[in-house]
């Protein structure tokens, strides 16, 4: 397994989070020693909109100077939003976003696509939601397969989320490259046991996203009674080893099943001591530490 740094981490996405270009969290990743990265597709890093092909050659060449591999490209995908006008073409606005992600990747030298399934819309009929997601990320697949490109679908939005649904899911998509992006994060949202459900998914997983949380519980002020009302949970990442998640089980499981691929770190949240860079550069290195023990001990 090899360790691997998202981009999406010093994309500024989260309020006050501090925000690279591409080619410094590349010189970023090399400095604090990772020896993978994943790239967020879209604006402020990797879109296809914004890199022609000279520029993708040169983003190539500096993975290639700085000793990276490229271990996957991050793409944001919702296939079940096409449900209010059924007169728009959502689906091909999908699809052309994926097909321009598969050239993007093939340019790169990379082999993975990460996509997501879609998020659950109020008011439509859950099994035609997962229906459209299975045919969008079908096509997906099919047309990467020309490319040699994998198609990963994480367990990260609505559709498909709870592990034991996105075997099922994974069963109706039915392509031989389309497999699966499994996080622990998610196997713990949904209280399910860790060790046991990445053994389901033996043979099926391409690609993980490691991230740590603490919980804290949100309260809102009541005025007319002078008291707090609970209003939800924060996820506020922490490094590696210091939130919730048993990474030492989870990375165990992975190398049991015969898992090879990246472990790719992602600060996707607001973080415990703000965005500045020196904050982010901190828990990376933290995070990085911790995983490299538990590699060693295996």
């Amino acid at each position: 397994m090899k360790t691997c740094l998202h981009s999406v981490s010093y994309s500024g996405t989260w309020g006050g989070q501090t925000a690279l270009t591409l080619k410094q969290f590349i010189e970023k990743a090399s400095r604090l020693g990772f020896e993978s990265v994943e790239f967020a597709a879209k604006r402020p890093h990797c879109s296809p909109l914004d890199l022609d092909k000279e520029q993708r050659q040169e983003i190539k060449q500096l993975l290639e100077e700085k000793g990276l591999e490229l271990a996957c490209i991050a793409s944001y995908h919702d296939f079940s939003a096409f449900f209010e006008h059924k007169d728009m073409a959502y689906m091909e606005k999908e699809l052309l976003y994926m097909k321009s992600i598969i050239e993007l990747a093939s340019d790169l030298g990379c082999s993975l696509v990460r996509t997501y399934t879609g998020y659950f819309k109020e008011g439509i009929p859950y099994r035609s939601q997962w229906d459209a997601c299975v045919k969008g990320i079908k096509e997906s697949a099919q047309m990467a397969a020309p490319y040699g490109i994998t198609i990963g679908v994480q367990n990260h939005s609505c559709i498909a989320s709870d592990p034991e649904s996105l075997l099922d899911f994974m069963a109706e998509v039915n392509e031989p490259n389309a497999k699966v992006v499994l996080d622990a994060p998610f196997i713990d949202n949904h209280f399910r046991p860790m060790r046991e459900t990445v053994l389901q998914f033996k043979g099926m997983i391409v690609h993980t996203h490691l991230t740590d949380y603490i919980r804290r519980e949100k309260y809102k002020y009541v005025s007319e009674t002078v008291t707090f009302d609970k209003n939800g949970i924060e996820m506020i990442s922490i490094p590696i080893g210091k939130g919730s998640i048993n990474y030492e089980e989870f990375i165990a499981a992975l190398h049991e099943v015969g898992y090879q691929g990246s472990l790719s770190y992602e600060m996707c949240s607001p973080l415990v001591g703000g965005g500045s860079e020196a904050n982010l550069d901190r828990s990376a290195l933290e995070s990085l530490d911790y995983v490299k023990q538990i590699l060693n001990g295996l």
